[in-house]
């Protein structure tokens, strides 16, 4: 009897802990819900009045309690009319890594359309929770009559791109549309709105999350080899791994199971990576087919220094030179690979004396030795990393028989420019080195010498003498002058089918003379939607100025899009505008707010430039000479 009464008992445990668990199916799952716009920002407003952000806060708070009966833990960005900024959105979530981050709008269309439909934007860097609870929230909606031909868009708004927790953002349906503002203003559309979001959530989560954890003391990780071994844990059994490394590197990754520990996990990389600081981004999928959320982990990777070296700029020390003599500093591993990190150094020299610093995180960096000109031939250097001598170099000190020129080529701002050509006499040639360093010797009987200064791309060639009153160590700073400061150094990403390829051409020779890097985004027109991948990829560079896009569509004119509030992409569409009205005859150009996907996905001013199947065959020409004008003049 006791036995039986025993096993009655397991049996109404569990039971009523299944029960529990279908009545609370979130019971452990944290939900940060964001209704959009407030305040002083009412968002979309319908053709009789209605904001937006009255909407999305009223299906906030309807979905907040459906949730929270579901045992989920719920809070919101905001619970009142007010305004918040995108940032202090995003920082919320930072600050309470929610399972899920839903950010809630109505949508509004500048045409008239009368079809209703919901879309769904989720998080294009995660492929795990953010995607999967993005299809699940897209026919969820459509089932409840939000648009049968509603849509999921991998997406880039500020809100998706910069949150670390798995993020969608829902459009749930037009208000733009008087029919559907006047279904909005009711209490039926809008719980049926929030039962929509709260099924899809409940399907998404109904095998429970994933959690991984990283068994590590300290981030970054420091490691000291070419390949790591990290171990993560997990609370259930994990099957697939997704992993991204952050600089893009030729780096393939693998996992195991350790065995007799559980749920313990190895990870592992393929292909050997350099020295340098990486972030590692991880999505996990369960072979239960739960999903978890991205792991960020920031890796250094410390290999020790081989093959590294410190060479004098010159060949030698005049005799009783007093000041600062440069020296180049190498720094590479066993595999000859340049470090990419910072290291603190130290070059001793003579019997005490030191000079120290860091590298730059090329692995190639210039330092100075303080000469008080007593120095006796030879002068020993040596190289000190983390206390150990990794490399020497002796420096002969000699009388000069010859013109000795110690000089530098610098930008404006004083910033030595690397990589320029000097030449000089019958011929001769010398190249500057790291912080614009260069060396050259002629014969004394020429007191004047010119040199014919070559900078790279971005800079303006010039010619300088080099005059003296006899003195054998010349030491010229040579000052060069950019072709357009507003595009020197700054990184402009294009965006094209490949039909355009000979007009693209046009346009990058000249930018890139001017200084700009030319960054060509990968386009594969055999996708449906090329552009979500062009996206994703500017998005990943994070250091852009300016994407821009070309098109060829079918209507009667050139039309430049930019972002419907303004901002330097309208600067930009409303210089090229006037620009090119000055050719005869005028070219007429259209620009105007866009609502092209890459205008409204990418964290830089976006630019489409649009051109009609039909026009004057050397319209494009005409338009890409001005367009790389007005980007060097600024706009």
């Amino acid at each position: 009897m006791k036995t039986k009464l025993a096993v009655l008992l397991v049996f109404l445990l569990v039971a009523s802990g299944g029960f529990a668990q279908a009545l609370k199916p979130l019971k452990g799952i944290s939900i940060l819900l964001d209704p959009g716009h407030g305040g002083a920002d009412p968002g979309a407003v319908g053709p009789t009045g209605l904001k937006e952000s009255v909407v999305n806060l009223r299906v906030a708070r309807y979905l907040r309690e459906l949730l929270q009966a579901d045992g989920a833990e719920v809070e919101m960005t905001r619970d009142k009319d007010i305004f918040l900024s995108l940032g202090e959105r995003v920082a919320m979530a930072a600050k309470l890594s929610p399972d899920l981050f839903v950010s809630i709008h109505h949508n509004a269309s500048l045409r008239p359309i009368e079809a209703n439909r919901s879309e769904i934007y989720y998080n294009a860097i995660d492929r795990g929770i953010s995607q999967k609870i993005g299809n699940s929230m897209m026919y969820e909606l459509a089932k409840w009559g939000f648009g049968e031909e509603s849509i999921i868009v991998p997406a880039g708004f500020f809100v998706l791109r910069n949150n670390p927790a798995p993020s969608v953002l829902t459009e749930g349906a037009y208000i733009s549309i008087p029919k559907i503002e006047q279904e909005l203003k009711t209490g039926k559309s809008l719980t049926d709105q929030a039962q929509a979001l709260r099924r899809a959530i409940r399907e998404t989560f109904k095998e429970g999350v994933l959690r991984v954890k990283f068994i590590i003391s300290e981030e970054p990780v420091k490691i000291d080899t070419p390949f790591f071994n990290l171990i993560f844990s997990a609370n259930r059994a994990v099957d697939k791994v997704i992993a991204r490394i952050m600089p893009e590197r030729m780096s393939g990754f693998g996992f195991d199971r350790l065995p007799s520990v559980g749920n313990t996990y190895r990870l592992y990389n393929t292909e050997p990576l350099a020295s340098g600081n990486y972030e590692i981004q991880l999505t996990f999928t369960g072979s239960d087919g739960s999903v978890s959320a991205r792991t960020m982990l920031r890796l250094q990777v410390n290999l020790p220094f081989a093959n590294s070296a410190v060479t004098p700029v010159a060949p030698f020390i005049p005799e009783g030179y007093k000041g600062r003599f440069p020296v180049r500093v190498s720094l590479r591993d066993d595999m000859n690979r340049l470090n990419g990190r910072s290291v603190p150094i130290a070059l001793s020299f003579g019997e005490s004396s030191v000079t120290t610093g860091e590298t730059s995180e090329t692995g190639e960096s210039t330092f100075y030795l303080d000469l008080n000109g007593q120095e006796k031939d030879p002068l020993q250097v040596k190289l000190i990393v983390e206390g150990e001598t990794i490399s020497k170099c002796i420096l002969r000190i000699q009388p000069t028989t010859k013109r000795y020129v110690l000089g530098k080529i610098i930008d404006p701002v004083g910033k030595g420019i690397s990589g320029t050509k000097v030449q000089y006499g019958a011929g001769n040639r010398t190249n500057t080195g790291p912080e614009g360093f260069f060396y050259l010797e002629y014969p004394m009987i020429y007191g004047n010498m010119k040199l014919e200064v070559t900078p790279p791309l971005g800079y303006e060639k010039s010619d300088y003498w080099i005059r003296t009153r006899g003195e054998p160590v010349v030491l010229p700073t040579i000052k060069v002058k950019p072709v357009s400061e507003r595009l020197l150094g700054k990184r402009i990403a294009i965006m094209a089918p490949l039909s355009f390829d000979n007009l693209i051409r046009r346009l990058v020779k000249p930018l890139m003379v001017a200084g700009a890097e030319i960054v060509r985004l990968n386009f594969p027109e055999h996708q449906n939607r090329p552009e979500y991948q062009s996206v994703l990829e500017a998005n990943l560079a994070k250091d852009l100025d300016l994407l821009l896009s070309f098109k060829r569509e079918i209507s009667g004119a050139i039309e430049v899009r930019h972002y419907h509030r303004g901002g330097r992409g309208k600067l930009l569409a409303d210089a090229l505008k006037f620009s090119l009205a000055s050719e005869q005859p005028p070219i007429n150009v259209k620009a105007l707010a866009g609502s092209d996907y890459e205008i409204s996905h990418t964290g830089v001013t976006s630019v489409v430039i649009s051109f009609p199947e039909q026009m004057p065959p050397d319209y494009p020409e005409k338009l890409v000479a001005h367009l790389a004008q007005v980007l060097k003049t600024g706009f």
